[in-house]
């Protein structure tokens, strides 16, 4: 397989020698992953966070909020989407009959 210039230099400037796609990120991929795993972990074994119930509050009270205004958005959406398809289809029909 012929090697361009360009996929030369990726290879060599990550390390690696194999210059296609698949082979050169494949190795990476699987260290970032077991790294990632092996973090998780150690991390889930040794860490314990306790967040205030002030705190929890004040973001359940926020996520409350954010659902409210995406269902006013969504009714205010359909009503007008709705609306459009009245005047739409009102047209249509004082237009097939000659008005």
């Amino acid at each position: 397989m012929q090697q361009t210039q360009l996929a030369d230099a990726i290879g060599r400037s990550n390390g690696s020698t194999a210059t296609r796609v698949g082979q050169a990120r494949g190795g990476k991929v699987a260290a970032i992953v077991a790294t990632g795993a092996l973090m998780a972990t150690t991390g889930a074994a040794q860490a314990a966070i306790t967040v205030p119930q002030e705190m929890l509050d004040v973001f359940t009270d926020l996520a409350t909020a954010f659902g409210t205004l995406v269902a006013a958005g969504a009714i205010l959406f359909g009503v007008i989407r709705g609306a459009i398809a009245l005047f739409k289809l009102a047209g249509r029909v004082f237009s097939a009959a000659g008005a």
